[in-house]
């Protein structure tokens, strides 16, 4: 959860929990916002791992790192495999919860190659909005109920 101080008062505020979303596809990208926003929590998007990558060097400028990121794996310009590769790597990145999501990792190798990033493994499939969304709301610190 982020956490600002008021510059005049030096109260403390809690933000929202906010979720990055990383997928190519608008329409599944489209569908992840809703679900996550059903469950109270903040969203921003980035269509490709260049674009995350991006948002994520911002956001450590700013001190206002994400909470979660939902990941494809299969992106244009720089793949999930990538992003995954640089979250892990950075000491400022590495605590960030991951669920990757995708469609192409079929095989145990592939499978084993996310959850060693320790990212969380979702099939893309019916229902698998509201099942990330919920997965979301799970690991994101000081949110579950």
């Amino acid at each position: 959860m982020n956490i600002n101080a008021d510059n005049k008062t030096g109260e403390v505020s809690k933000q929202m929990p906010e979720v990055l979303i990383v997928d190519d596809d608008p329409a599944v990208t489209a569908a992840l916002v809703a679900a996550v926003q059903d469950h109270n929590l903040q969203t921003d998007t980035a269509a490709n791992g260049q674009q995350a990558l991006q948002k994520l060097c911002q956001r450590t400028v700013s001190d206002n790192l994400y909470d979660a990121i939902i990941l494809d794996i299969q992106m244009p310009i720089i793949d999930g495999w990538a992003v995954l590769h640089a979250l892990k790597n950075n000491p400022l990145w590495k605590a960030i919860n991951v669920v990757v999501l995708t469609g192409i990792a079929d095989t145990p190798q592939e499978i084993a190659r996310i959850t060693e990033y320790d990212g969380v493994f979702v099939r893309k499939k019916e229902g698998i909005f509201e099942i990330v969304s919920d997965l979301v709301e799970r690991i994101i610190p000081g949110e579950a109920e």
